[in-house]
């Protein structure tokens, strides 16, 4: 079996005939007329799919019809599974980067570059974000959703300790201070054992060099070099000066600890505005800025987003391509981020809630350097390992011990790169 095969079917014999016959059945055949088939890992978006598709039937004629498997692993193997046979779906959800670039080298997606040209003549996506969609010169999926990572802050808690919002790194670190004098947790940090490990990494990476950022998670740089090294230094300084919340702290006790007054703010995706919105918070109770550049970097913000692929197997294929020719359109995406209450890829289409629309006005005067979140910017059992890593240094967030996770990390980039490029 060659790497390229095993890729495509991602997984060992039995599973993967168990879940390709778990697939099957009414995927088999095509959706009902005006309709095409959509597969995603998250059942909770139903809504938004079909506000999106009543704009879509207006354009084109055509429906999506979402159906959802809850298990992010199961969904998965089931794509990898059926996206190569004719149990496929007519459109999968799917993450961009490195993870997309995973499935693309199985030949089983449909190039989109056509669809790309179209949509930046129009101006409905910024062209930068192209090159984490493409492999080889060519675009396997647009952006479904498009979230920035951004601090959340408690407005209440700002105004009774007469604290600004910050514009430098530094006079984010002094509310930090401020917060704490006043017996305020300065940061909720959840990830000591989930993906989350990343995020406080990534973005300290990006605010002392977006070009080393970069360079290194696309093996141009080691981890072990001088911009890694302040960025794991500045992290358990951080640390030391009880700046973050305990590792048991996760984002679900957030609307709590607003309500408390016993919170100051949170480095998180924007994707989770709604969620707080949803538990009874308002704009009046938090708000949103950008973590500035550290000393004369260039501002920079990490983004994440999710790819709509067409499968070159799927059944109604010229439709499912129709489908990702109009999803960023100005009105899809306003009836699709007035569901999620979060950013979109196309820059005219804002959500409804001030708490993002304020963040999205800041970016475009801004312009920040933008930077494809670490979980989709490198191979994926590179990143897999090194977030593991970063979850065990938040648990002892010494600088010793931050050395040692940046030794570990590289050792595993050596490795991990040549299996890639190898591949």
């Amino acid at each position: 079996m060659t790497r390229r095969t095993a890729l495509a079917l991602g997984g060992g014999g039995l599973l993967a005939m168990t879940l390709a016959a778990c697939a099957r059945g009414s995927d088999t055949q095509p959706s009902a007329p005006g309709t095409v088939t959509l597969n995603s890992d998250n059942p909770t978006w139903g809504p938004g799919y079909a506000a999106a598709s009543a704009v879509l039937a207006k354009r084109i004629g055509y429906r999506i019809t979402s159906r959802s498997i809850a298990s992010v692993n199961n969904y998965t193997q089931v794509i990898r599974m059926t996206a190569q046979t004719d149990s496929t779906t007519d459109l999968i959800k799917w993450t961009n980067g490195y993870r997309l670039q995973d499935i693309a080298r199985a030949d089983i997606l449909t190039d989109l570059n056509p669809v790309w040209d179209a949509a930046i003549e129009h101006g409905w996506v910024d062209p930068a974000q192209r090159e984490s969609f493409s492999y080889r010169g060519k675009a396997y999926g647009v952006p479904l959703y498009k979230s920035y990572y951004a601090v959340f802050y408690s407005k209440q808690a700002f105004a009774e300790h007469g604290i600004d919002v910050p514009t430098t790194f530094d006079e984010m670190l002094d509310a930090a201070q401020r917060l704490k004098d006043a017996g305020i947790t300065p940061f909720l940090s959840p990830g000591a054992t989930t993906w989350e490990a990343e995020i406080w990494f990534m973005q300290l990476l990006a605010s002392i060099d977006p070009d080393y950022y970069k360079a290194v998670t696309t093996d141009k740089a080691s981890y072990t070099e001088a911009p890694a090294q302040q960025a794991m230094d500045l992290w358990s300084s951080m640390y030391a000066e009880g700046f973050f919340s305990a590792p048991d702290v996760t984002s679900n006790d957030l609307p709590g600890l607003v309500k408390q007054g016993k919170f100051g703010m949170m480095l998180y995706g924007t994707w989770f505005a709604n969620t707080l919105l949803a538990a009874g918070l308002s704009d009046a109770d938090i708000g949103f800025f950008r973590v500035p550049p550290r000393g004369s970097a260039a501002p920079a913000i990490v983004v994440e987003s999710g790819s709509l692929s067409v499968p070159v197997k799927a059944h109604r294929h010229r439709a499912a391509v129709e489908v990702a020719e109009n999803w960023l359109a100005t009105d899809v995406q306003t009836a699709w981020v007035g569901f999620l209450g979060d950013t979109s890829p196309n820059p005219h289409a804002l959500p409804k809630s001030n708490l993002v629309k304020v963040l999205a006005k800041d970016i475009a005067d801004t312009s920040p350097v933008e930077l494809t979140r670490y979980w989709e910017a490198s191979p994926t059992p590179l990143i897999e390992g090194n977030v593991q890593d970063l979850g065990s240094f938040m648990v002892n967030p010494s600088k010793p011990n931050g050395a040692a996770t940046l030794r570990s990390m590289q050792n595993r980039a050596v490795t991990e790169w040549k299996t890639w490029n190898a591949a």
